[in-house]
């Protein structure tokens, strides 16, 4: 059983009535008689109370403002001594309620100021009245709770949509996360394709982008330090964005009402790169956070400030540091001081507006800015402004036009060109530029290729001004008729190459100018080691004359005519050959007469003085011992392995002994190899191997028929004492070339060529580490180069210029002959030809094959008159 409460006895009417429970422990509470609804302040100590003060009667509406007030703080007192009918409903004070002491708004100091409102119009119980009169106050709590729920509604959907677009900012990161290999991929395009020489070197390269792709330890340490500390401080600690960086940048903005500071980071930044998108979206900026947090997620940092620093924008068209140092200061990586380091660190936030070439002043104030920087933050003190002075005037005597295009690295434009057309065939529709990345390793050497070009250009400029190549319009009829049937041939021949060469067009009689072509093979090999296509490599003057062209070799055929008759067996270098005019009948009965160069005729002379002064007449004679099957067969193992070729390019006719065929530079190199590889034809190779960016090889040597000479990897040409027998022979045909004249001094076999009205000159020379082609003339065969044009005079020069140049830097590793081991030597009579005998004087060593010795031993006995005689003979030609 519950104690009754305390009684209250009213100080207004001295009526008793029980106080509500429970009691409050301590305070100030303010209570309304139950009988004449005058107020008193109580006061609680411990449970006890006491009258504290009593309120002074006021006005009804007052009592009812005060009563709504009590309503609101606590539960109504039933009256002790009232007679009212007890009410059915359940009285106030038993309701559920906080206690006393944790409602403030109880306290007297916290009492709203009263305001009057009418008296309910029937007497009614306390409480029940109470609830009546508190309706207009209940009105302002539910607004209160009104505006709380608004409130918390706003701030749970505002929670919900904050949940929904992070989700989905979430979902957006993972998903990009799978697209990033793509993207890297696509990133690579257009980064530049790399032709590499025999030692990694690069040769050239082949791009529409130039795209940097050093590795992050290519760089030197002050640029990445110098390059965090300007783009990103924080970029080892922060997960991809920069959080206080953005609320700095956007404080900063703000207060001076304009963009002044950005936030993005190094990661922010490579996003931006491979998104490539430069609209201000706000899809845009999403997509870029997310690309950011999934750098971050797959990538470590070193792989993200590698890609970033290889592809940011520095201007001029170069993409990434690399290009950017290649060409600002055209310098390597580690060359730069910490002045041109932070130049380049300038500029990725505004390339074109910081160009040191288009506005350097805007390029010096962005410097001075960092450097005031760097020296609040009290790191790199010593950089100083002078050295910027310095670098700025050198700037100043460049073209602010000048883009990283007009710096293209390419020694060696004809190969590159060759590469081009492979990569394209390779690819089949693929935009080679767009993918890039292309590393191409070559045969090349760099050191060589190098000076090729400027070389031949400069040989060419000198051989016109001394007025040795004159450009002359071929005699279109032949002088006499014994040599219209032979100049008919060549003629015929020459309508063929007319319409089929690829040069340079005539027009309007216009001074075309004298091209050339070089290629050097490693005969062990077929590696060509260089190659030089033209007179100079331009948008007009890209057709390959090394590989691509075939023109009639002149006299130069002789030395594969000479090894095939003596493999053969049909001569011997000991052989005597009569050189006097010979008439031949050709086809249709019509009858033509070789003619030697000037016109002279020498009797009988050896095989080895006929080869030296290139006689046409013993050549032919040579042809005809050999006969037609017999140069079909050899010239099908030098030049025409494949039927179908043989058939198109092949004609069987004594004409071929005076290089009536057409042969190309390359083909006439690769065929010399056989008299230094023991009579072996290695098929010649440029490229070695090629990978895509991804590192899948597209391409390797082994089988292919790179040049498409229709000739297999290796075939054996002649044997081995035949290649020993054609060494002995040519050294003497080099020496006597015109090579000397080049500065070359060495030994070499080599022949010249020398096609009618001078329209060709060839020198093609051989050494055990190299075999050397070279070609002069005019790409329109209806001029000639005039009575200067020789092979001996113009080709075998040049040829002389760059072994001597080779042999100078040590380019190459010079091999010695080796001595013959497979042919055998003999003592030949000068005047017979035969083994040298008892009274032959001035007996000569000659090589021959081991079984086809000399044809007997001589037994004349030579005196001085007979060789009189013999020289009578010679003079009556």
């Amino acid at each position: 059983m519950s104690i009754p409460s305390p009684k209250y006895i009213c100080p207004h009417c001295s009526k008793a009535s029980r106080l509500p429970q429970p009691l409050p422990e301590s305070g100030l509470f303010q209570l309304t008689c139950a009988h004449c609804k005058e107020k008193a302040v109580l006061k609680f100590d411990n449970y006890q109370f006491s009258v504290d003060r009593i309120l002074p009667a006021a006005a009804k509406r007052e009592t009812i403002i005060g009563q709504e007030q009590i309503l609101e703080s606590s539960p109504p007192v039933p009256s002790v001594q009232t007679t009212t009918p007890p009410v059915v409903s359940k009285p106030l004070f038993e309701r559920k309620v906080l206690p006393l002491e944790e409602r403030s708004f109880f306290r007297e100091e916290s009492l709203p100021k009263r305001r009057e409102i009418k008296p309910p119009s029937e007497k009614k119980p306390l409480w029940f009245r109470e609830n009546k009169v508190s309706y207009p106050k209940q009105k302002k709590t539910n607004g209160d709770f009104s505006f709380l729920k608004f409130i918390f509604g706003a701030t749970a959907f505002g929670l919900f949509l904050f949940i929904l677009v992070f989700a989905y900012f979430i979902a957006g990161v993972f998903q990009i996360k799978k697209e990033i290999p793509g993207l890297l991929v696509q990133l690579s395009k257009n980064v530049p394709t790399k032709i590499l020489d025999r030692n990694g070197n690069v040769v050239s390269e082949i791009f529409q982008k130039r795209t940097s792709t050093l590795r992050l330890q290519d760089y030197p340490e002050d640029m990445v330090s110098i390059l965090l500390n300007i783009e990103d401080q924080k970029f080892f600690s922060h997960g991809g964005i920069d959080y206080f960086a953005i609320i700095r940048a956007f404080s900063k903005n703000i207060a001076n009402l304009s963009y002044k500071q950005g936030a993005s980071t190094i990661t922010q930044q490579l996003a931006r790169i491979i998104i490539d998108d430069r609209r201000k979206s706000l899809t845009r900026k999403i997509r870029e956070a997310q690309l950011a947090f999934a750098l971050e997620s797959l990538l470590s940092k070193e792989e993200i400030l590698e890609t970033y620093m290889n592809h940011v924008y520095l201007g001029h068209g170069a993409f990434g540091f690399g290009e950017g140092i290649k060409f600002y200061f055209h310098k390597n990586p580690q060359e730069l001081s910490r002045e041109e380091i932070l130049l380049l660190a300038s500029l990725p936030s505004a390339p074109n507006k910081f160009s040191p070439l288009k506005n350097p002043e805007d390029s010096y104030r962005r410097v001075r800015a960092i450097l005031a920087m760097f020296r609040n933050r009290g790191i790199y003190p010593n950089l100083q402004k002078e050295k910027f002075v310095s670098i700025y005037h050198q700037f100043s005597t460049r073209s602010p036009n000048e883009t990283v295009f007009g710096a293209r690295q390419d020694i060696a434009p004809y190969v590159t060109e060759h590469i081009r057309s492979m990569l394209s065939v390779l690819e089949g529709d693929k935009n080679i530029y767009e993918s890039g990345g292309y590393t191409v390793e070559t045969t090349l050497d760099r050191s060589i290729q190098e000076f090729i070009g400027p070389s031949v250009r400069n040989y060419l400029s000198r051989a016109v001004k001394s007025g040795k190549i004159q450009k002359k319009l071929v005699r279109k009829l032949a002088g006499t008729p014994e040599e219209k049937a032979i100049k008919q041939r060549f003629d015929d021949i020459g309508v063929l190459n007319e319409f089929f060469w690829e040069g340079e067009i005539n027009e309007g009689g216009k001074n075309i100018g004298v091209q050339a072509a070089v290629v050097g093979i490693q005969p062990g090999t077929g590696e060509i080691l260089f190659l030089h296509g033209g007179e100079e490599f331009n948008s007009k003057n890209q057709f390959n004359r090394a590989v691509q062209m075939r023109r009639q070799t002149g006299s130069s055929i002789k030395a594969v005519l000479y090894a095939s008759a003596i493999d053969s067996g049909v001569i011997q270098s000991g052989s005597r050959i009569l050189d006097a005019p010979l008439y031949y009948r050709g086809g249709g009965g019509k009858e033509w007469s070789p003619d030697n160069l000037g016109g002279t005729f020498d009797g009988e002379i050896s095989l080895r003085t006929a080869l030296i002064k290139s006689k046409n007449t013993a050549a032919v004679q040579v042809a005809e011992r050999l006969g037609a099957g017999g140069i079909e067969t050899y010239f099908t193992k030098f030049f025409f392995p494949d039927v179908s070729e043989k058939k198109s390019r092949f004609r069987a006719d004594l004409s071929l002994a005076l290089g009536s065929l057409e042969i190309s530079p390359l083909e006439m190199a690769s065929a010399f190899t056989s008299f230094v590889n023991q009579g072996t034809i290695k098929r010649p190779f440029l490229i070695k191997k090629i990978t895509n960016a991804r590192g899948v090889v597209l391409y390797q040597t082994d089988e292919v028929d790179e040049f498409k000479l229709k000739v297999p990897k290796e075939r054996q040409a002649i044997r081995p004492d035949t290649a020993e027998v054609m060494i002995s022979l040519l050294k003497d045909s080099g020496r006597a070339s015109g090579v000397r004249s080049g500065g070359y001094a060495g030994d070499l076999v080599g022949k010249t060529g020398t096609t009618n009205d001078y329209k060709d000159a060839w020198f093609v020379g051989a050494r055990p580490e190299l075999s050397l082609a070279v070609w002069i003339g005019y790409d329109d065969p209806k001029f000639g180069m005039g009575g200067s044009g020789l092979g001996g005079a113009l080709a075998a020069p040049l040829w002389g210029e760059i072994v001597n140049t080779i042999d100078k830097n040590h380019f190459l590793v010079k091999r010695e002959f080796a001595p013959p081991i497979y042919s055998k030597p003999y003592k030949i009579c000068p005047l017979s030809g035969k083994e040298a005998g008892p009274n032959c004087a001035g007996a000569v060593s000659e090589l021959y094959l081991s079984d086809y010795p000399p044809a007997g031993i001589c037994s004349e006995d030579h005196k001085l008159p007979v060789l009189e005689n013999r020289d009578l003979m010679k003079n009556l030609f």
